[in-house]
């Protein structure tokens, strides 16, 4: 069996065209860029009513989601369950392809790009649902670990709302040893300790901002203990030269910029429906 590849290798930018090289060496140093500028404050609230549209529609046919996220067993954590929903609807799928999102993965991984998983992750007002701290590389069959993430916000996020935390420079010591999480997480690892690492980073983020992380940083939420709404799209980028060990991955996987001509991607057909 291939053995996954835990190094971070940094990002290398001659020519900038969205960040600067002082945001790539710090993403180079401690793993993450925050906030960036995307979206107007019209073009996030077209994103959010399309996402409340869906989540409309997950409320009333919540069999419609991801069981593994929700689904007809669980609805009431329904709203986590539209993950790699890129494959089924048009609307995330043409996210993917925004210019403004790929200008600044571009500067970290190079020109040629695919995209090949979204999430949304939706904490509801009084969410009782944590993210436990995790590396996403831990999750994820693929090698080395170049993956970079979107994390785009469709609303205001801070720390009251359950804000995204980053623990700085984590990303530098390859894979970090888990346990199972409880089932107030959204997600199943838990990273032992993480007491040796530096002080959380709370990804604060307008609406319309984005931020992003390598697959190797350790990151998590609180609970949203407030009464607004704490809603973000992620988007997983790769370089061509990141090996899926399953076809799964490749079944997902969309040609979103450059020349892509590694034979272990594949540019599937786009979705035509932009609701469940």
């Amino acid at each position: 069996m291939t053995q996954k590849d835990y190094t971070f290798y940094p990002s290398k930018t001659d020519a900038p065209e969205f960040l600067t090289q002082d945001q790539i060496e710090h993403f180079n140093q401690f793993g993450f860029i925050s906030p960036l500028p995307g979206f107007s404050a019209e073009e996030i609230g077209k994103q959010r009513k399309y996402f409340d549209q869906l989540l409309q529609q997950l409320a009333e046919s919540p069999g419609k989601g991801d069981p593994h996220f929700g689904g007809a067993d669980k609805k009431a954590s329904v709203q986590y369950s539209l993950n790699c929903y890129h494959t089924k609807l048009r609307g995330i799928w043409e996210t993917m392809y925004e210019d403004i999102l790929l200008r600044g993965v571009r500067d970290l991984i190079g020109d040629d790009v695919v995209a090949w998983a979204t999430h949304y992750f939706c904490k509801l007002p009084g969410d009782g649902k944590a993210v436990s701290f995790h590396q996403d590389a831990s999750y994820w069959g693929l090698t080395p670990a170049k993956t970079v993430t979107v994390w785009l916000a469709l609303d205001d996020t801070d720390e009251e709302n359950g804000a995204m935390q980053f623990l700085p420079g984590s990303h530098k010591v390859g894979h970090i040893p888990w346990k199972e999480s409880s089932e107030e997480s959204v997600l199943n690892q838990q990273i032992e300790d993480i007491s040796v690492f530096e002080k959380p980073f709370s990804d604060n983020l307008k609406a319309g901002e984005f931020s992003l992380h390598s697959s190797l940083l350790v990151h998590g939420s609180p609970k949203n203990q407030s009464s607004r709404r704490r809603c973000g799209l992620t988007i997983r980028y790769a370089p061509q030269d990141v090996v899926p060990l399953s076809s799964n991955y490749s079944k997902m996987s969309y040609f979103v910029s450059g020349n892509i001509t590694a034979p272990h991607w594949q540019d599937n057909t786009p979705p035509s429906e932009y609701f469940l």
